[in-house]
């Protein structure tokens, strides 16, 4: 049986690919120059690269500022919190804390110096304190037993603080009386206290010509620191004319004050405001 030899250079159903229709197809591999062209792939690895010069440009939005006017305004609002935030710890860090806040420092001086000077006023200017005891009387004595009538009248305008010399009328003595008023004096400061006496503010109007003068018995007055004592205070009075009654009265008007007060504080004298005394109406003067 003859056997069939096989042409060796003929493919019976295998024909060549179309060079033509290869090339058209979109990626086709054929020409490589082409495709590079046409995709920018100079590889074939499926990995496309980026053309930034194609690519759109991106809009960064710009910042918008506001006005010179609103800025300016800011600043002072900015400025004035920062101050008032200095303000505070200034005034912390100077200041004394009472309770759940703090006092400036300059009020807390302002006050200590304040309630120095009182201090020292109170201690150097105000006069002692004066008040009306218990002790009051009239006391009949005859006032020309040791000197004239004339020698009377000089004797009180030299020892007396004298109210009214022409009130000595009467050469009588029985139109005379003696009335004392009994006077508690306070001494509460640390210096001692010098006094020439008492003299007579006022009276009634109705009484006027009835009182003549008024003294301390022992003269000047001299009070120790921090000591009281009850000091006696002669008041003489023309009783012609006068009841009992309108003795009282015009005994119980009377307001006295302290004369010639000074405080010594070593060799240098502190001039003193006068203590003033209003005789207590609890007194009672009869004319005997």
């Amino acid at each position: 049986m003859a056997r069939y030899k096989r042409n060796q250079n003929i493919m019976d159903s295998i024909t060549p690919p179309d060079k033509t229709k290869i090339s058209e197809l979109s990626g086709g591999f054929v020409d490589s120059k082409r495709v590079h062209k046409e995709t920018g792939i100079d590889d074939f690895t499926n990995q496309v690269r980026a053309d930034f010069h194609e690519a759109a440009p991106i809009k960064v939005p710009e910042r918008i500022e506001g006005t010179e006017k609103e800025k300016d305004e800011l600043d002072k609002y900015l400025e004035e919190q920062e101050r008032q935030k200095q303000l505070r710890e200034k005034t912390k860090a100077k200041g004394v804390k009472v309770g759940k806040s703090y006092v400036a420092g300059w009020l807390v001086k302002k006050i200590v110096i304040i309630a120095v000077v009182l201090l020292v006023l109170f201690i150097t200017v105000v006069p002692p304190i004066c008040t009306n005891s218990q002790e009051g009387s009239t006391q009949n004595v005859n006032v020309f037993e040791k000197q004239s009538y004339s020698q009377l009248k000089e004797d009180l305008l030299s020892d007396w603080s004298v109210y009214n010399i022409d009130n000595m009328s009467s050469e009588k003595a029985a139109n005379y009386r003696v009335c004392t008023v009994g006077i508690n004096m306070g001494n509460y400061s640390p210096f001692k206290i010098v006094a020439d006496g008492f003299s007579i503010v006022t009276v009634d109007p109705t009484y006027k010509d009835t009182i003549v003068a008024v003294r301390v018995p022992g003269g000047k007055i001299e009070l120790s620191p921090f000591k009281v004592e009850t000091l006696t205070v002669e008041v003489l009075v023309n009783v012609h004319e006068l009841s009992s009654e309108q003795l009282d009265e015009a005994m119980t008007s009377l307001v006295l004050k302290t004369s010639g007060m000074w405080k010594k504080a070593g060799p240098l004298p502190i001039p003193c405001i006068p203590a003033f005394v209003f005789v207590s109406d609890a007194l009672e003067y009869i004319k005997q």
